[in-house]
């Protein structure tokens, strides 16, 4: 009989499917296959820099979709989709519809809303390989969007942190509660006061925002927010998205005259660094040769005390066209990017772009599409860490 490491050893190098079919085996494979050593291993040795797919969950439409980027090459059977149907749901109240809020480390953060809209959601942890989910009780005055930070590599516990009045909330796996994390008393200093939108990135153990012109980080474990240098670029430059990949964290930029003519700047700061650097500059001109639909006027609407003046604005001209994922590869750099009714990938090795998923319009015979934007886009590479 093999020792527990042999096993051990043998069961991690399994595409994750596989090693969670062993875990039915016997209840020694299934303890064996449950330790935090195991699923480390296993984590590392599945999970590069690139990811399996992605989830687009738009709220406003009432539907969630998974996309699969990658696939095993000449075996479909360890191709993994993920399915949500094993979260409980009332049809009569919430009619099964779940979205997805953010992703972490395999893990992802979904709600159900409860209708009538307004009333308090329904929010769950979940792992969509093991079919494993922890509903999570949100005390009164947390507001409506949650934030997953799990480092498997460190516990096996996550994390979960939520923005109140002028508060941080943060519930632990460990002990299943909530508690405030930061009290702010200064609100005038209020470190989140111009937050772009509720997407955050999970980055070298912190929690990192766009809020206005900057970043700013939360770093989980000390339990303190902290603003992250910013890289020196010309004056109108603009940060149109923030993400992880490869343990790196990268930023897309361009000014008004870049963004029109399709160059984006894609910039780098590694672990342990405060540093920023050009990673690539990715030329989209071709893309907006080949959708010239693309490119369109608005009116700006300018800010005047408490409302936007609408009619006031200037016309401005602008392409449809947003960055929403960077995969950091050893060589290779792919951009995933969304023009209206479709999401693209670049590969600044071939130089070439794709279309990796389309949708037809909205009404049948309108040229009206879904939108895509990055914090709608919840990357997923799946793990067999149980929540």
């Amino acid at each position: 009989m093999f020792s527990d490491d042999i096993i051990v050893n043998i069961l991690s190098w399994l595409p994750l499917k596989e090693a969670a079919r062993m875990r039915t085996v016997c209840k020694r494979w299934h303890a064996l296959t449950s330790e935090h050593h195991f699923l480390r291993t296993s984590f590392s040795r599945n999970t590069g820099s690139c990811i399996a797919g992605f989830f687009l969950s738009n709220i406003l439409h009432r539907k969630f979709r998974y996309v699969p980027l990658l696939q095993s090459v000449g075996d479909s059977d360890h191709v993994i989709t993920p399915d949500l149907s094993f979260i409980p749901s009332t049809p009569a109240v919430d009619k099964g519809q779940i979205y997805v809020s953010g992703s972490c480390s395999g893990l992802l953060i979904c709600c159900r809303p409860i209708i009538p809209l307004g009333n308090k959601s329904k929010w769950f942890v979940c792992n969509p390989l093991t079919r494993k989910f922890v509903e999570i009780e949100v005390p009164d005055g947390i507001t409506h969007y949650l934030f997953l930070a799990y480092d498997p590599t460190k516990s096996r516990h996550y994390k979960v942190v939520a923005f109140g009045d002028y508060d941080i909330h943060m519930y632990s796996s460990q002990t299943r509660s909530w508690r405030v994390a930061i009290h702010l008393d200064d609100r005038s200093n209020y470190p989140f006061r111009g937050l772009r939108c509720y997407h955050s990135v999970f980055w070298n153990g912190s929690l990192v925002w766009v809020v206005r012109d900057h970043l700013v980080r939360f770093l989980v474990d000390d339990e303190q927010v902290v603003q992250v240098p910013m890289p020196r670029t010309p004056a109108g430059w603009f940060c149109s998205y923030i993400g992880e990949s490869g343990g790196h964290l990268q930023m897309i930029g361009f000014t008004e005259e870049e963004r029109l003519t399709g160059l984006l700047d894609v910039l780098e700061m590694q672990d342990g660094s405060s540093e920023w650097s050009v990673l690539y500059r990715v030329d989209l001109r071709r893309v907006v040769e080949q959708y010239p639909g693309i490119r369109k006027t608005r009116r700006e609407f300018p800010y005047i005390g408490l409302r936007f003046s609408r009619g006031m604005g200037r016309k401005i001209e602008y392409l449809d066209l947003w960055p929403m994922y960077v995969v950091r590869g050893t060589e290779d750099v792919l951009m995933l990017f969304s023009v209206p009714g479709k999401i693209m990938c670049y590969s600044t090795e071939s130089r070439n772009f794709s279309t990796i998923h389309g949708r037809e319009p909205v009404a049948p015979g309108t040229d009206t599409y879904y939108e895509f934007s990055w914090y709608d886009f919840s990357p997923y590479n799946p793990s067999l860490f149980a929540p």
